[in-house]
């Protein structure tokens, strides 16, 4: 199974300039609990955005330019390559975490969709594609403090 997961506000936006324009500890804090102890699956300016492999996950960056893997963390130069090596995890979750392109390449392979909706009207340069209601539908709608949690399934 492939969840993305991932934070917008109202405009799409996901980053600008290679960073998130917002801070939101109770979002960051469902992204860890909810990634914990398993497959994460990001493109290289996400890796290179966060430092460094997120803690208790394994870590897999498709890049051309980095390489170098070591323990949790794997370099990957596609994601069909990405996806394999995911998949070789057993029992082990796959998130796929951004950035743009990166949700862009896995929207068509993705099974759950889960959305962190932040209340903001920041301008960003990185955008979430838009859902198509053809293929994924809302299911799941959980308010939280600071956000709401919006999970669509794929029909």
């Amino acid at each position: 199974m492939i969840t993305i997961i991932v934070a917008i506000n109202k405009k799409n936006v996901i980053g600008c300039n290679n960073s998130i324009p917002w801070k939101n500890k109770e979002d960051l804090i469902f992204f860890k609990n909810t990634t914990l102890n398993n497959v994460v699956i990001m493109g290289r300016k996400t890796f290179e955005s966060i430092r460094n492999p997120l803690p208790k996950r394994i870590n897999i960056v498709i890049s051309n330019t980095l390489s170098n893997s070591s323990k949790n963390l794997y370099f990957c130069s596609s994601p069909s390559k990405a996806l394999d090596l995911a998949k070789k995890f057993i029992n082990k979750e796959i998130f796929i975490i951004g950035g743009e392109s990166i949700y862009k390449e896995f929207l068509d392979l993705a099974d759950i969709l889960l959305v962190s909706c932040i209340n903001n009207e920041f301008n960003g340069t990185c955008f979430f594609p838009a859902i198509n209601r053809n293929k994924f539908k809302l299911n799941e709608l959980k308010l939280f403090k600071t956000f709401i949690l919006r999970k669509y399934t794929r029909l």
